[in-house]
């Protein structure tokens, strides 16, 4: 049998037209990110602690619903490939179905327990108690953040990656505007401060879910809106669901990983000063910044190289890895040379503290040297996890930051007593091993994998 032939430019202008809406989605969450931070910022110190405790709470149950969604995008993607359009909606209603029920479990524990989980961050009972009122609103949003996880992996999983994006920028705007509204009683709205934050954000999800889920099933255009189905929505496809969460559940370790170790990461870098954290901070909205193109990247690796091998098309999948790598690697340069050249213009943005800065710049040129490895492991690992090879990211992240990354970090500041450069080149070495381990996966997996 001949192997078919593609041509590099078409797949290169059909990546661009899948990361380019991701990219400016990110953009814009930022943007809404740190306007809302700003709102927040300007309260008590004790609410902006409050809600930053909440925040890592919190991170951690969203990195599950996340990982779910990547599941979701590989089932989906690959029943795209085989023309099986049915079963992604299928797919889609199975992820709504279970990763709500999977929610509200999730609020019924934390609320039992939230006096418990609090008090590991805090002894202080104002905070404590103005971080439980906030919390107990914000976890109202698991659900409709799980059903937005699911609509963008099936847009996403389509090829469609313009619609997320518009979602995002409706739900981001009500945030915002109703951010401002309530947190400071503008317009003969109650002043409910932070707690009008918490209020903001739970609308403002609700209505991302069910913009999204008409998106999905409106009569004229949406993506289900011509699939009929003759199952039941409320019982429970056992073999499907497992499909997903084998994916999906490595996919969220991944992140829980990172949360908890990031935990750990800001006690070791507080106890070099507060200045030295608020740059560690703000270099991470920095770097963030720079990241977005290489985010597009690896979620279209996910979804181009699923659909792929949905087709069995191995001459697809061949040539979608090909030019991902390449794409990763061409956009990562770029940022990486202006991250080295430039870092200065990225912290003037965030701070005109000459000694929070000059941290900064520190931390930025030491990630400017990693952004091919940190980026090009988001390729290889979506490759190898739309292979069937779920649990190896997975594998490859807990060691990179459990075996590498936190324990050196421990060593170089407690038992060395190093320069916080030292935590940063932690940070540095982490990445660079990991990428390294996925590649020689990725060459060894690859006789399976293309």
């Amino acid at each position: 049998m001949t192997e078919k032939v593609y041509d590099p430019k078409a797949i290169r202008k059909q990546i661009f037209l899948l990361i380019i809406p991701v990219m400016l989605e990110n953009i814009f969450q930022v943007s809404a990110g740190l306007v809302s931070a700003a709102m927040i910022g300007r309260l008590s110190p004790m609410l902006i602690s409050a809600q930053g405790i909440c925040s890592r709470i919190t991170g951690v149950l969203w990195c599950l619903f996340k990982g779910i969604g990547v599941g979701a995008t590989v089932v989906i993607a690959k029943n795209r490939g085989e023309s099986d359009m049915a079963k992604s909606k299928k797919t889609f209603e199975q992820t709504c179905l279970t990763g709500c029920l999977l929610s509200v479990l999730l609020i019924f524990v934390v609320l039992i327990s939230s006096d418990s989980i609090i008090s590991f961050f805090t002894s202080s009972s104002d905070t404590m108690h103005a971080t439980g009122e906030y919390l107990k609103i914000v976890i109202m949003t698991s659900p409709f953040l799980m059903i937005m996880s699911a609509v963008t992996a099936s847009f996403q999983a389509c090829g469609n990656t313009r619609t997320p994006m518009y979602i995002a920028i409706v739900v981001n705007i009500i945030n915002v505007v109703l951010g401002y509204l309530l947190i400071y009683g503008k317009f003969g709205f109650p002043n409910l401060s932070l707690i009008g934050a918490a209020i903001s954000l739970l609308i403002s999800q609700a209505c991302g879910a069910m913009l999204g889920i008409y998106l999905l099933y409106n009569r004229r255009n949406g993506l289900f809106s011509t699939i009929l189905s003759k199952d039941n929505f409320l019982r429970i496809d056992l073999d499907l669901v497992k499909q997903i969460y084998s994916v999906g559940v490595p996919a969220a370790f991944e992140n829980v990983f990172w949360q908890l170790s990031a935990i750990i990461m800001s006690k070791i870098i507080l106890s070099y000063g507060e200045v030295t954290f608020a740059a560690y901070q703000l270099g991470l909205q920095a770097e963030l910044m720079s990241e977005m193109p290489a985010v597009g990247v690896g979620i279209a690796a996910t979804s181009l190289t699923a659909n792929a091998i949905g087709k069995k098309d191995s001459a697809l999948l061949k040539i979608y890895s090909k030019q991902l790598i390449t794409t990763s690697m061409a956009i990562s340069m770029f940022s990486s040379l202006f991250i080295i050249l430039f870092p200065g213009i990225f912290m003037d943005f965030f701070t005109n503290n000459p000694e929070i800065k000059a941290i900064g710049i520190n931390y930025l040129i030491v990630m400017g040297f990693i952004q091919v490895p940190q980026n090009l492991s988001k390729v290889l690992n979506g490759t190898i996890r739309s292979a069937g090879y779920k649990n190896i990211p997975m594998i490859i992240s807990f060691i990179g930051i459990w075996v590498v990354r936190v324990p050196l970090a421990l060593l170089f500041t407690y038992v060395l007593k190093l320069d916080i450069i030292f935590i940063w080149l932690c940070m540095a070495i982490d990445q660079v091993f990991k990428c390294a381990i996925s590649a020689v996966i990725f060459k060894v997996k690859k006789a399976d994998v293309i």
